[in-house]
């Protein structure tokens, strides 16, 4: 969860204060404003991350939002427009509409996503900076797609035979491939390429929710679009798919309009997500990373970490930071040799960069430690991905050249969030003295 999302809440409506109780209560920072000028004021004094539009009048909508446009024309803020769908494709990847009345699971899945947005684009930038004093040129910029009729889907039908108008509807954008069992879909989602899911919950909605969580909690399939499509209004049904992870869920028989603009909107996000992902995965490979892992080396860690720690003091974000040590790693040495150990040392660190996302900095911190930086993220939201790659790497019996039989390590693990006054080596310290304790 994205923790330290501030949300600008510019409401007119008698729910406002409501509003603005669950999105703290969803760990949301609300800022909230009763009218235009209220909500101008907050923009340039306490620059929020996203802003929630829920005017009762849709010309005042317009107005602000034109006003937004006037105060940063090269910089569109995330928003989300209550009141409307009229989603089409010239929209920006950064707004999202949601038809009144709405319920909270979707606005928080929107909000979600947009908050994961607002974070790689932010590290993208920092990223660029603390390269160009190492002498690289990494873009602080990614263009978003603006076309994505070449995409490809992949429909869970659950048995069910699928509506022509589906069909019809996605064809413009998309070639389909089809499935029966979301367990089929997982497979095919890992040996093939597919820009976004469609599924069917034709066969009752339990499944659909098991592979909902099973593909957000799937390190190379969590990003992966889900929209889906339902033949009934049940508002328990939309809740529960929505808090499993699907992105969008839609009524076939009341908002199948919605259908095109809304799965092209989604592919769209996805395709700016992976440009973004390249652009960091690119940044490894240049003569400061460590050469032994390929992650990035101590200098680059510590330089950037400081640049991330100013930027969150200066905004109020939430910043936290990974501590591995590999606690056999001596023994390792001693019984098969240091050119062992380094080839140990290889893979784990192999393993540590490919189970984070990208915009998390995982860094080599000297010999057998490990570090990772976590943006916009509180130490509860940290500590299950920190110990979920543990566990991934406690797990892995690891093949050594020259060395019969597997090799398995122990990787301890500490966690710690930026504070007032911290500096790289005061948060850093506090990450690994919790692995001592």
């Amino acid at each position: 969860m994205h923790a330290s999302a501030r949300v600008l809440l510019y409401s007119d409506t008698d729910d406002a204060g409501g509003l603005a109780g669950r999105l703290e209560q969803h760990g949301f920072r609300p800022l909230p404003a009763s009218s235009r000028d209220d909500a101008l004021r907050i923009v340039t004094g306490r620059h929020p991350d996203i802003a929630i539009i829920d005017a009762a009048k849709a010309a005042e909508s317009v107005r602000f939002r034109q006003d937004l446009q006037a105060l940063h024309p090269d910089d569109c803020m995330p928003m989300i427009v209550i009141g409307t769908a009229d989603e089409t494709p010239d929209d920006s990847l950064q707004i999202e509409y949601l038809p009144a009345p709405f319920r909270d699971a979707e606005l928080f899945s929107r909000l979600e996503t947009l908050a994961r947005l607002v974070t790689m684009q932010g590290e993208l930038v920092l990223r660029s900076e603390t390269s160009q004093l190492y002498g690289l040129d990494v873009p602080s910029h990614v263009a978003p797609a603006t076309e994505v009729s070449d995409s490809r889907i992949l429909m869970i039908t659950g048995d069910a035979d699928v509506p022509p108008k589906v069909t019809e509807t996605i064809a413009p954008i998309a070639t389909t491939d089809t499935v029966n069992q979301p367990y089929e879909a997982i497979e095919r989602l890992l040996q093939e390429s597919f820009d976004a899911v469609v599924a069917f919950p034709a066969n009752g909605v339990d499944g659909l929710l098991d592979f909902c969580r099973t593909l957000r909690n799937h390190v190379n399939l969590y990003n992966m679009p889900l929209l889906v499509l339902s033949d009934g209004d049940d508002p328990g049904a939309r809740d529960q798919a929505y808090e499993a992870g699907a992105s969008d869920v839609l009524d076939l028989a009341t908002e199948a309009a919605r259908l095109q603009p809304r799965l092209e909107h989604l592919v769209r996000q996805q395709r700016y997500r992976q440009a973004m992902q390249e652009v960091y995965r690119e940044g490894r490979h240049y003569a400061g990373t460590d050469a032994l892992t390929g992650l990035f080396g101590h200098s680059y860690l510590h330089t950037h970490l400081q640049k991330q720690i100013t930027e969150c003091q200066s905004r109020e974000k939430d910043l936290a930071i990974g501590f591995f040590d590999i606690e056999n790693m001596t023994g390792v040495n001693g019984e098969f040799g240091y050119e062992a150990g380094d080839r140990l040392l290889r893979q784990i660190g192999g393993a540590i960069g490919s189970l984070v996302r990208a915009e998390d900095l995982p860094a080599r911190y000297s010999g057998d430690k490990f570090c990772i930086v976590l943006p916009d993220s509180s130490q509860d939201s940290a500590r299950p991905v920190l110990q979920r790659i543990a566990g991934v790497i406690n797990f892995t019996e690891f093949a050594i050249k020259n060395i019969s039989g597997p090799v398995k390590v122990h990787l301890q693990t500490g966690c710690a969030t930026v504070q007032a006054g911290d500096s790289a080596e005061s948060l850093i310290a506090r990450a690994r003295a919790e692995i001592n304790n």
